[in-house]
């Protein structure tokens, strides 16, 4: 009976020291694990691009009845093709639904070139050597995955070559001028390390058609210095990518943290 009194005296003795341990813990004001934090958008981003882009250059001659023989009208279409890579700098802010808008900028070297031929013209070649473009970015975010719309303004540093049929072989027009258009595509964008994003990535540039007033090609208007609308070149580029962006943090707010 002594042993039996002595087991429940025990016992007695471990209940009151949990409770009070429990107690002194309450006591103590022990916060509860925080809550991890949830992944925003909002920030500055930087990062690199590489990718490969395949054109069309769509070339109308105009004709020269005044060339020895007369050069007649025609039209050719070829396509080009390479790779390019570069830069791009932008800022994202997410909304309060899963909506995330942003605005970026973009510049790349490239290497995309392509040539044609077609009678009168017997030499056609395009070179797209730097493009870039300031964008408008609308996307939806599913925590960490962010697929997206892009579109805005674009430009290029474009070179053409043209060799007309009836003129010495030596006789190439170089025309290097800026183009001006539009781009437009949309893309896949991933927080897979930190801040470090990856993104894959499709875009259409247009930079429309310009026309060419040049007296180079000889005949009687070349020979009286005079010169007239020669011929109009249209430019188009499908471009894919991949990138590596780093994710600044946003100063000018809290972070947000995940609901019990």
């Amino acid at each position: 009976m002594k042993r039996d009194f002595l087991r429940c005296l025990a016992g007695a003795a471990a209940g009151v020291l949990f409770t009070g341990t429990s107690t002194f813990a309450a006591d103590l004001g022990v916060a509860p694990l925080a809550p991890l934090p949830v992944f925003t958008w909002t920030g500055f981003e930087l990062g690199v691009q590489v990718g490969g882009g395949s054109g069309q250059t769509s070339v109308h001659i105009n004709g020269d009845p005044f060339t020895v023989p007369p050069t007649g009208p025609g039209s050719m279409t070829y396509t080009d093709s390479g790779v390019f890579g570069g830069v791009h700098l932008g800022l994202n802010y997410q909304l309060s639904m899963p909506i995330v808008i942003g605005l970026q900028a973009e510049y790349n070297f490239a290497g995309i070139t392509g040539t044609g031929s077609t009678l009168p013209i017997t030499l056609a070649e395009t070179s797209v050597r730097e493009f870039g473009s300031v964008d408008g970015r609308l996307g939806f975010a599913f925590n960490r995955l962010l697929i997206y719309a892009i579109g805005g303004f674009a430009y290029a540093d474009i070179n053409n070559q043209l060799q007309l049929a009836g003129q010495p072989a030596g006789v190439i027009r170089f025309f290097d001028v800026n183009r001006y258009g539009f781009d437009v595509g949309g893309g896949l964008e991933y927080n897979f390390y930190g801040n470090w994003t990856a993104r894959a990535e499709y875009r259409y540039y247009d930079w429309g058609s310009r026309v060419y007033t040049d007296a180079g090609f000889g005949g009687l208007v070349g020979a009286l210095g005079l010169a007239l609308p020669n011929h109009t070149s249209r430019e188009t580029l499908q471009t894919g990518r991949v990138g590596l962006t780093y994710k600044f943090g946003w100063p000018l707010t809290s972070p947000v943290v995940a609901k019990d």
